[in-house]
């Protein structure tokens, strides 16, 4: 009997095994993304979070109650907003006439390799400063190549300034001061290394210096998505992340308050 009892328990564990080795496995379903780290790239939206200035245009954000526990049995707020307040993505449609809403992006842009190229020495030293393509060529001789379709970070190291006056960095003449992507670079990567976006931990990912908004016009002309201040590009790292816009989709929407997030 006892005999009979291991042959039949042998038997068993043979027709399971050979039952998992005929199940139809996992196909190949191309790159995955990697949850080992996690790091969220946005700040907390609230009433005194700083916004470029434009003169009977832009205002702060406001949460404003909009029912109570008490009065109401439920909580809710209405939000007092405009599209480019906080940490957002900016849509081509932004700048340029028939180019694609917040809503028509696609969500294989929005989830993409991710870099960032630090000028945070040189940022330090002149609130003007910009990233160059030489800062382009230098950052790939130490990491690679930028990969095809991915986002390109700029950290200048400024969100240290998000709760004072030099984030916005107005001057006596009201013109703005902090760094940004030189028109020469975004053009470089749209035509040489086929980005899907960029993205700056400062107001704007051109400079502030720039009112005419040179760089959004070459990138938007080719279709591509920005992020703007973006949060904890120090904690990624400088490669070998992948990036989650979740921008809202709001029909012709010119750009809104995001998630951002990074995994590796």
């Amino acid at each position: 009997m006892k005999m009979k009892a291991i042959l039949s328990g042998i038997t068993f564990f043979v027709i399971i095994f050979l039952a998992g080795c005929t199940r139809e496995q996992p196909k190949d379903v191309g790159t995955t993304i990697r949850i080992d780290n996690i790091v969220d790239l946005t700040h907390t939206l609230t009433s005194d979070f700083p916004f470029i200035p434009v003169k009977k245009l832009t205002y702060p954000f406001a949460l404003i109650p909009m029912a109570t526990l008490k009065d109401n049995g439920v909580e809710a707020n209405s939000w007092k907003i405009h599209e480019h307040l906080g940490t957002h993505t900016d849509a081509p449609n932004h700048f340029i006439a028939n180019q694609k809403s917040l809503d028509q992006l696609e969500l294989k842009d929005l989830i993409v390799p991710v870099v960032v190229i630090d000028i945070e020495e040189k940022a330090s030293k002149n609130s003007d400063a910009v990233l160059t393509v030489e800062d382009i060529m230098t950052f790939e001789k130490a990491f690679g190549k930028i990969p095809d379709h991915a986002c390109v970070m700029m950290y200048s190291g400024w969100e240290k300034h998000l709760r004072d006056s030099l984030f916005v960095g107005l001057d006596s003449q009201q013109v703005k001061h902090y760094p940004g992507f030189s028109n020469d670079a975004i053009k470089f990567l749209v035509e040489e290394r086929n980005i899907a976006g960029i993205g700056v931990d400062v107001l704007s990912f051109d400079p502030g210096i720039d009112e005419n908004y040179t760089g959004h016009k070459t990138l938007f002309e080719a279709g591509k998505w920005g992020v703007e201040c973006v949060a904890n590009l120090d904690k990624i790292p400088k490669t070998g992340a992948t990036v989650i816009v979740a921008a809202p989709k709001v029909g012709k929407a010119t750009g809104g308050f995001s998630r951002i997030i990074a995994v590796w």
